[in-house]
């Protein structure tokens, strides 16, 4: 990690900065005027002398009443009002967010109620330059991608306090308390102050690069994804961590791409075709992906680095593929957004729908889940440029940093349009400093909102979406291999159907257990008399058989393995079934989901110990195709993988404390695990029996033997207390001095915070009186 040097704008020493006043109505080469409350009695006292001047000539007691109630009137409006606006401090909206502006290079702040611009930053030496902003933690971070400049904006001034330079291509990442920045192609994670913008201890070396893109839980635990290992390393409370494997061996390292569902981070192996959420103790609930995903180009699959709530989507841009995966109940909904030439970015779910942003034309295509179709497009820029989407407060935002327009949109789906080049938005600017700006851009001083930026266009940014491979450059579209060979590509529209009958929309598919629920969009024009599925497995049922004109468009399938991936097409009938339109097929899914934890786990012991009999019940959403493995310290000759819901653990050492874990799995991907914390002892507690109170006491050994060891204490002649036995082995052999037994058998016991041996022919086991082992005690090993 290049070296950081701290300083303030201007030179100054962070932290001991005066506060500057917002909009400052001063002009060059005019002396400066008493401001705050000075100013306040200066003009009240001109306010004062005035009024007296106009009372006094005539002196007319009525109209110098009138002046000073007049006077009196002004001095409360100054009061209330203010001062001006060189006392003016900005007001942003507590539900708003950043946004960067390459060409002013600014960065400003909406309101996300009305999309109004409420303040600017102006970010020195960074106009034109790619940049990077943090929001996410308590503090606002700008990093320059290019210089490795990073700043930090103080929102109460709308001014740039603090800055330090690291080096180029770093990736600026905050959350909670902690900040950080990542360097990809060293492999070296710096923790940063995120006020002072300097570093906190030496970078931590990750051994192998390029890492991924990291995230920030709101904890400020920085999770890392090293590809080259498979796995991901938390940093929580900014120190690092053991890694986390997530990917299994393979020829080419893995593709890891990190996100935050609901602020949990999750895990994406686009070449192993899973999600995994992750802990911090390890892996937990793993789902599949359909086996098309693995199948992608390198590079094709874009995940978010965070959503709003519990559902992760992941698309395939090439394909349009599209699987949203819920991380609460494991359910899968498959969709597709057509194959075609357009340039699809991220996608972001808000609510119902998923936006996928196309950086062809600087629109957002709009999938509405509840209606399985492909709705209104929302305009951004309307024309070609990089669109970054992001949620916070519940709203999503749009934004091109090289364009004047952003959206702000909220869950119902209505738009507010941000000017972020607004010029009567406060700022720290003094007048005129706008004609200029350190990275030799020009500004429009007041463009069209709603017509693309004026001027000639800035060069396309290197595509920086959330993938580790290079990007692709090809202009073509592409279409992946597919694991069917006779699959054609899902069509935008058919080639051979009248403009009258047009067929349904391609149905998306959601599992669960055991079911399969496909809904599609209705065909348009002229309607059908019914619609039919094809695709549902033999011996499936479904439910109805038929849909009618008027809905509802959903067709629920029971039935089919869970080992097996399902495509469906449905089919529009008109005129009694003469003339029929088929949809395009939809995205495999399977009828099962990933089943959660296994429940009621319970551990029973054998008559001598050695081994333990586990057994649980199934978890609530398992289907059939559900197996479970233990796994941990349990030795070697341990179950494996079963369909049963027990298992037996053997060969195992006594009075040793086990933890084996029990997780449930199947095609759709392995659950959550639970880990049984098992005590293999069995510490009994039994009475002193047949201690005569013949003046003798019984006495009690370090070792089992009246010939070694020594004596721990002893108890006496006619008690009976309550003694935990532990375990029982062989000994010296030792004579009852009443009844003449005779046994050679021994028990340890607890005694006195440790443990001590007895003869068992004064402990009432069930063979003591035989001198054999007792049953109900286990032997020691």
């Amino acid at each position: 990690m290049p070296d950081a040097r701290g300083s303030s704008e201007e030179d100054r020493t962070p932290g001991l900065r005066p506060r500057r006043l917002v909009e400052e109505a001063e002009r060059p080469g005019e002396p400066r005027g008493p401001g705050g409350f000075a100013a306040l009695r200066s003009r009240c006292r001109g306010l004062a002398a005035a009024a007296w001047a106009a009372v006094r000539p005539d002196r007319r007691r009525t109209t110098g009443y009138i002046a000073l109630c007049s006077v009196g009137a002004l001095v409360g409006t100054s009061v209330v009002v203010g001062t001006g606006s060189a006392g003016a401090v900005p007001d942003l909206a507590d539900i708003g967010a950043w946004l960067t502006s390459s060409r002013t290079g600014e960065a400003a702040h909406a309101n996300g109620l009305t999309g109004d611009v409420d303040g600017k930053v102006k970010l020195p030496g960074m106009g034109d330059h790619p940049v990077s902003i943090s929001q996410d933690g308590k503090t606002v971070l700008v990093l320059d991608e290019k210089t490795g400049k990073l700043v930090r904006i103080d929102p109460s001034q709308l001014t740039v306090e603090q800055s330090a330079r690291y080096g180029a291509g770093l990736q600026l990442v905050s959350g909670g308390r902690y900040a950080y920045l990542v360097d990809p192609v060293k492999a070296r994670v710096q923790r940063i102050d995120p006020v002072r913008t300097t570093p906190v201890g030496a970078p931590v070396d990750l051994g192998k690069g390029p890492l991924g893109e990291a995230v920030a839980d709101p904890k400020g635990t920085l999770w890392v994804p090293v590809p080259g290992k498979g796995e991901v390393v938390p940093f929580p409370h900014g120190k690092k961590a053991p890694g986390i494997k997530v990917a299994g061996r393979s020829s080419k390292a893995a593709t890891l791409l990190m996100s935050l569902a609901d602020g949990r981070p999750v895990v994406t192996d686009t070449r192993g075709g899973t999600v995994t959420l992750l802990e911090r103790t390890g892996r937990g609930m793993r789902f599949k992906l359909p086996g098309t995903f693995a199948e992608e180009p390198s590079g094709s699959v874009l995940v978010p680095s965070s959503t709003a709530g519990d559902v992760v989507p992941v698309l395939a841009r090439k394909s349009g593929r599209m699987a949203l995966v819920n991380t609460r109940t494991g359910s899968l909904l498959t969709a597709s957004l057509g194959s075609s030439d357009h340039q699809y970015g991220t996608p972001q779910v808000l609510g119902s729908k998923v936006y996928v942003p196309d950086r062809s034309n600087g629109t957002l295509k709009v999938y509405d889940t509840e209606a399985a179709a492909i709705t209104e497009p929302v305009k951004v820029t309307g024309k070609p440029g990089k669109l970054n989407l992001f949620v916070r407060d519940g709203l999503l935002w749009v934004n091109d940093a090289d364009n004047a327009t952003a959206v702000v949109i909220n869950s119902s789906g209505h738009v507010n349009r941000v000017h972020k080049y607004e010029t009567e938005a406060p700022s720290a600017r003094k007048p005129k400093e706008d004609e200029g700006n350190d990275g030799g851009g020009s500004r429009d001083p007041a463009p069209d909102p709603d017509v693309p930026d004026p001027g000639p266009e800035n060069p396309a940014r290197p595509d920086r979406d959330r993938t580790p491979s290079k990007p692709d450059t090809s202009e073509k579209p592409d279409r992946p291999d597919d694991s069917d060979p006779d699959e054609k590509p899902d069509p935008e529209e058919p080639e051979d159907e009248s403009p009258e009958r047009q067929p349904p929309g391609i149905p998306q598919v959601e599992s669960g257990p055991g079911t399969m629920r496909v809904s599609f969009a209705p065909s348009s024009g002229v309607k059908p008399t019914r619609y039919g599925l094809l695709g549902a497995p033999d011996g499936s049922e479904l439910k109805p058989r038929k849909v009618g004109p008027g809905g509802p468009f959903t067709f629920e399938v029971k039935g089919g393995s869970c080992d097996k991936q399902y495509r469906f097409t449905v089919v529009a009938e008109f005129r009694g079934g003469e003339i029929i339109a088929k949809s395009g097929r939809s995205a495999p899914a399977r009828p099962c989901v990933a089943p959660g934890q296994p429940r009621n786990v319970q551990a029973d012991f054998g008559p001598a110990g050695h081994h333990i009999k586990l057994h649980w019940d199934a978890p609530a959403n398992a289907g059939n195709g559900t197996t479970y493995a233990v796994t941990g310290d349990a030795g070697p000759d341990r179950d494996g993988t079963s369909s049963n819901t027990a298992a037996l653990l053997q060969y195992l050492k006594n009075f040793k404390t086990y933890t084996p874990t029990i997780t449930a799995k199947n095609a759709a991907g392995s659950g959550g695990s639970v880990v049984k914390r098992v005590d293999l002892s069995n510490t009994k507690t039994i009475r002193v029996a047949h201690n005569v109170d013949d003046g003798d006491d019984v006495g009690v050994r370090s070792e089992p033997s009246t010939t070694s060891g020594t004596r721990r204490g002893s108890i006496p002649a006619g008690q009976t207390p309550k003694l935990k036995v532990i375990c029982q082995t062989r000994g010296t052999m030792e004579t009852h001095d009443t009844y003449k037994w005779k046994s050679d058998i021994w028990d340890r016991i607890e005694w006195k915070g440790g443990t001590a041996y007895i003869s068992d022919l004064w402990v009432g086991t069930s063979k003591h009186t035989e001198g054999k082992p007792s049953p109900e005690v286990w032997s020691c090993d």
